[in-house]
């Protein structure tokens, strides 16, 4: 029987398809079949059990997904800028259904739960990776940094006029800002004579095909497997790191807002956390390998192998 794995059509980020890749890596040997996360109401093949995980959404009104949908419910977070419209009457029905909801961080399960919902933190399916999948190398070596300072790299804010002329009068001063901190940050990596790599999990082109975003989420994996630390402000390039035995140093500098905050809670708990000042004073060669993400890995295969197999 086929099951269904989410992916996020037009999605810059490679982290859509990183969720993706550990979905596939678990139900192997089903066959699967991709379905856009943002237009899942419109599916209507024949019925398909799918792992429903990740960030939702963009689109709230395109929810609840069709009938055809059968879904399982692990690793799923709500965008709290949406909350108030995605958790309408017709969701929490539909959440009530498909009972108990297996939630990607603390806030999800709270806002769950009080709204009568069965919930529970199930952590990040990405704590599933397995790194012999993707080391080619040996044995795994260096430092690899990935996005770690992408949220203090300013961008021009076009989603409403006020937004545009506040951002276009900070850009300058935050830019400089930005310059100054990588400048300081990459001066301090080259002082540890240690092997850098980067990788960047933003890509410049949208991705326009689900097999195309799985070849990015593989490259990607396989430049983490062969490091032995990585440094980043990325979710879902500390989470495969973790998942895999790196040391995970996860810089939390431009993470303020809202919508940040309560996607890490219970996840920033596996990290060597750290604000742009204090990663200067980390000794890389006392870093502790979090293994608390574990007692979670076992109950979610067990759960995805019971859902492909029932």
């Amino acid at each position: 029987m086929e099951i269904g794995v989410l992916g996020f059509l037009d999605s810059k980020n490679i982290g859509d398809y990183i969720q993706s890749q550990a979905v596939i890596d678990l139900i192997k040997p089903n066959k699967t079949k991709f379905i856009d996360r943002e237009n899942l109401h419109k599916y209507d093949g024949n019925n398909l059990k799918t792992i429903i995980n990740g960030w939702f959404m963009e689109k709230p009104n395109n929810w609840p997904p069709s009938a055809k949908v059968k879904p399982l419910f692990l690793s799923f977070h709500i965008n709290p800028s949406i909350v108030k419209t995605f958790l309408n009457k017709k969701s929490i029905e539909y959440f009530k259904k498909n009972e108990p909801i297996g939630c990607r961080d603390y806030y999800t399960r709270d806002v769950l739960i009080k709204k009568g919902v069965n919930a529970f933190y199930s952590s990040c399916l990405t704590t599933t990776i397995d790194r012999k999948k993707y080391l080619k190398e040996k044995p795994p070596t260096g430092i690899i940094v990935i996005g770690a300072f992408d949220r203090l790299n300013p961008i021009i804010d076009n989603k409403s006029i006020f937004k545009l002329l506040l951002s276009i009068i900070k850009y300058p001063f935050k830019k400089i800002s930005y310059t100054i901190k990588l400048k300081k940050f990459n001066n301090h990596l080259l002082g540890l004579n240690r092997e850098i790599n980067t990788h960047s999990q933003i890509i410049k082109q949208p991705v326009k095909s689900h097999q195309k975003g799985i070849e990015l989420a593989k490259e990607m994996l396989e430049k983490i497997a062969k490091s032995e630390i990585i440094i980043t402000s990325r979710i879902h390039a500390a989470l495969p790191a973790l998942a895999m035995g790196l040391k995970v140093i996860f810089i939390n500098e431009g993470l303020d807002h809202n919508n940040h905050k309560q996607r890490l809670l219970g996840l920033k708990n596996y990290f060597t956390c750290v604000n742009y000042k204090d990663f200067f004073m980390i000794n890389f060669d006392t870093i502790k390998q979090d293994l608390s993400h574990k007692e979670y890995v076992y109950n979610i295969k067990k759960t995805i192998n019971n859902f492909k197999n029932k």
